[in-house]
């Protein structure tokens, strides 16, 4: 994905590991967040970063049609599973160069912001701003909040699956990036890894600059985001954004 060619080829074996997704409460909350944060009514959502599908399939239950973008074949092949008798439209690429019809009312990437160094994150963002946003559209984003990723680095638990799943994170504070290792017990010698970016409110306002996007309402965070947990404890933080005025 952009710089990193790591991600189509973890989140394809990753999807194996993990097994095939189903729709969650969390699936769900993002779902029903789409309404609270950019007001009632069903909307042409574009979801970037969809993976198995489960959050798109829970927005279109809702009345929402979905156009979910997957870069990993695997994870395209789940999303499309769930995505039958759905409004949801499952396109495999790569969200830099894919090439969408319309804009839309809503633009939504949960839990993945942050693949790619900065520059890619403003190159994405530009061309939310100027090629998919519809007039009045909303940007929604789940960025990942550095203080509970710092906190949890060199922690370790096996995830029960078919076969047990070694989870190890790690974090980089030069670079402020969460480092996230899997392997399959007894075999970390064929581990993969993840990394993203993650943003204080400070850093995410900078990057924003001449993206085309700004806060909404001129506020970053508000009651609709998930600081009520704290960004201490909290793993990440969603905002929503317009175009600049």
């Amino acid at each position: 994905m952009g710089a990193d060619g790591w991600a189509r080829s973890f989140f394809d074996t990753a999807a194996t590991w993990w097994g095939r997704p189903v729709v969650r409460d969390i699936d769900r909350a993002r779902a029903a967040g789409i309404e609270a944060m950019c007001g009632p009514g069903a909307k042409r959502v574009l979801e970037l970063g969809a993976g198995g599908g489960a959050t798109a399939a829970a927005a279109a239950d809702l009345g929402h049609s979905v156009t979910a973008v997957e870069l990993s074949p695997v994870r395209a092949a789940y999303a499309r599973e769930l995505a039958a008798d759905r409004d949801v439209t499952v396109v495999e690429g790569d969200f830099y160069t894919v090439e969408l019809d319309g804009a839309f009312d809503c633009v939504a990437y949960w839990n993945g912001f942050g693949i790619g160094d900065d520059a890619d994150q403003r190159r994405l963002l530009r061309r939310v701003a100027t090629t998919w946003l519809a007039p009045g559209g909303s940007v929604i984003l789940e960025v990942f909040s550095p203080w509970r990723w710092a906190r949890d680095a060199g922690r370790t638990e096996v995830v029960p699956r078919d076969t047990a799943l070694v989870h190890a994170l790690d974090y980089d504070p030069v670079r402020s990036r969460f480092v996230d290792r899997w392997w399959q017990e007894g075999d970390e010698a064929r581990s993969i890894t993840q990394s993203g970016r993650c943003y204080s409110p400070a850093d995410l306002l900078l990057l924003l600059e001449t993206t085309g996007l700004e806060p909404a309402d001129g506020d970053l965070l508000d009651s609709n985001t998930q600081v009520s947990a704290g960004l201490w404890h909290a793993s990440g933080y969603r905002v929503r954004l317009v175009a600049a005025g």
